[in-house]
C-alpha cells in the first residue's frame, strides 16, 4: 500500500503545526471574489449523496453546521486504515457528547464494502454510528470526492490484482464547510493536534450554528 499525499496536504500539515499556538486556525484552499457580495469565498467541500453503515441515505446536508474530520478507507486495508480507525477513535471519544462534531470515513471499495460490511467494521471498533459515519457508493462518485477534498485515492488496479491506494490523511473540515487543516492520520501526536484543533474550531462556532 502506498501513501500519497498532494502537495496541498502538505502545505497544510505544515500550516496546521505552524498555527498550533494560536487561537484561529487557517482556511485553506482558494478563494473567490464574488462581484455581487462584494466579499471574498473560501473553498467549500463538496456535496454528495451516499449510504451509511446503517443502509440510510446520507448527505451533506445531514452534516450542516457540524465540524468534521474525513478520510478515506476501506474495511480490507491490510496496512495504514487499521492504524487510521484506531486513530479516528481517539477524536470520537474525546467528543463523544459534542454533538457539533462528526467523523466521515469514505470508503473506496464499493464493490465489496456494503452497507452490512460497513456496519460490522463499525461493530468491530465499537463505533458509536451516530457519530461517526461510514459511506460508501458508486466507487468513481468516491474518487472524485477525494479530489474535492485535496487528497489522494484511486484505484490502480490490474489484471495481476487489486490495488486501492489512499493517503492516510484527516481532513479537518468547518461548521461552513471550509478546510482548516490536513493531519496524517498514522501519527498520534498529529491526530492529538487534531484534537486540539477541533476544540479551537469549536469556539468559533456558537451553539446554535452547531446544533
Amino acid at each position: 500500500m502506498k501513501t500519497i499525499s498532494y502537495l496541498f496536504a502538505v502545505i497544510g500539515l505544515l500550516l496546521c503545526s505552524s498555527c498550533s499556538k494560536k487561537d484561529r486556525l487557517p482556511i485553506l484552499g482558494e478563494k473567490t471574489f464574488d462581484t455581487l457580495s462584494g466579499e471574498y469565498r473560501y473553498y467549500q467541500t463538496p456535496d454528495f449523496n451516499l449510504i451509511n453503515q446503517l443502509d440510510e441515505k446520507v448527505t451533506s446536508k445531514d452534516f450542516q453546521g457540524k465540524i468534521q474530520v474525513v478520510d478515506f478507507f476501506f474495511t480490507s486495508c491490510p496496512t495504514i486504515c487499521p492504524k487510521m480507525t484506531t486513530h479516528l477513535k481517539l477524536v470520537e471519544e474525546a467528543f463523544e457528547k459534542e454533538d457539533g462534531v462528526a467523523l466521515i470515513s469514505y470508503s473506496i471499495d464499493s464493490q465489496n464494502d456494503t452497507p452490512e460490511r460497513l456496519r460490522q467494521y463499525a461493530k468491530s471498533y465499537n463505533i458509536n454510528n451516530d457519530k461517526w459515519a461510514f459511506l460508501t457508493g458508486n466507487s468513481e462518485t468516491i474518487f472524485e470526492l477525494s479530489k474535492d477534498y485535496k487528497v489522494r485515492a484511486f484505484d490502480d488496479s490490474s489484471p495481476q490484482g487489486t490495488n486501492l491506494i489512499h493517503d492516510g490523511t484527516f481532513v479537518l473540515v468547518d461548521g461552513e464547510l471550509r478546510i482548516r487543516g490536513y493531519y496524517n492520520g498514522l501519527d498520534k501526536e498529529d491526530t492529538l493536534q487534531l484534537i486540539n484543533d477541533i476544540k479551537i474550531l469549536l469556539k468559533e462556532y456558537p451553539n446554535e450554528i452547531r446544533s
